[in-house]
């Protein structure tokens, strides 16, 4: 499906850059879309999917994209990736299946010299990018001490948008449903980057649920440090590590339902003095700042567009 009858970009001294993206009927995909719809530099130019009213998924099909954006089901990237790879082309997954020991991992606040002279991303999961966000600043000071311990809560669309019983609306309704308790696909990439700050080998422990709404995620992990800090240390650390950063926003009470729309992690950390212990609780929206956002800022990094580019808008609230 060629994504002819979209506004043009706002006018720029470069030409518009195209986009291809594949999975365009899932709820990523869309969201996608709908963010590139207004990028100033680039247009979503090829949409395929297995649904009715879409370009079938083919590679060659993509040729003509700068940049494709893979935002198939978990395990469904691999082949096609690999394929576009060889054609030259730069990719983004969402999905999976290259987050561990795989392409370079797209979490821009921590690694975007990375970011910036790679041609294949795999794009964060969206706990996973909550959680490390908010655990990087003490990570990567070495004040972690043991296992951490994460608590997770979202809407259903990180499911996906084919059906099931377990999110199935009446199913959740007035309940919150934690599922994947001792084995969730977001846990090893969130040990890896830990891992991967703080030098030395970081375990977690990670309990997710499903919230009875569509969309928000909020992600509060409970960690042990080597050393006390009070709390002026803690905020000094975190806006140390966060002061430059546009899509970090720091303070008061994360509120997932307030970023709706937007492509900010809203973090904040609070030291326990009775326990010695530092909570931090992370929101945003799983399929902004968590997929598709996300993907579109390190597309920007990757394709050397201001990174900021298509993603001003704030959280829709109420």
């Amino acid at each position: 499906m060629q994504y002819a009858n979209l506004p043009t970009p706002r006018s720029t001294d470069q030409r518009p850059l195209a986009a291809g993206i594949v999975g365009a009927s899932g709820y990523a995909g869309q969201e996608l879309a709908r963010i590139l719809t207004g990028h100033p530099q680039i247009r979503p130019a090829v949409l395929q999917a297995r649904s009715d009213g879409f370009d079938p998924i083919d590679a060659a099909g993509l040729a003509g994209c700068d940049v494709v954006f893979l935002a198939l089901p978990h395990g469904e990237s691999r082949a096609l990736g690999g394929e576009l790879l060889e054609r030259g082309t730069q990719v983004v997954d969402l999905g999976s299946d290259f987050r561990v020991d795989g392409w370079t991992y797209g979490l821009p606040e921590l690694n975007r010299e990375e970011v910036r002279v790679a041609r294949a991303i795999a794009n964060p999961g969206c706990y996973a990018t909550a959680a490390i966000l908010g655990l990087a600043p003490l990570a990567a000071a070495g004040l972690i001490d043991g296992p951490v311990h994460l608590d997770g809560k979202s809407g259903v669309t990180g499911a996906g948008r084919t059906p099931s019983e377990k999110t199935h609306l009446p199913e959740l309704h007035g309940g919150v449903t934690p599922y994947a308790v001792t084995g969730h696909r977001h846990l090893a990439e969130i040990e890896q980057e830990l891992t991967r700050l703080a030098g030395t080998e970081r375990q977690a422990t990670f309990v997710p649920h499903l919230l009875p709404t569509s969309r928000g995620l909020l992600v509060t992990a409970h960690v042990r440090l080597v050393e006390r800090l009070d709390q002026a240390d803690v905020d000094d650390l975190y806006a140390a590590r966060y002061a430059d950063e546009p899509f970090v926003r720091l303070g008061g009470h994360p509120a997932p339902q307030r970023l709706a729309g937007s492509n900010v992690c809203w973090l904040n950390a609070w030291a326990d003095e009775r326990t010695g212990a530092v909570l931090v609780e992370s929101a945003l929206d799983n399929l902004v700042k968590g997929a598709a956002g996300q993907a579109i800022q390190n597309a920007n990094v990757m394709l050397g567009v201001d990174e900021a580019a298509g993603l001003d808008t704030q959280g829709l609230w109420p």
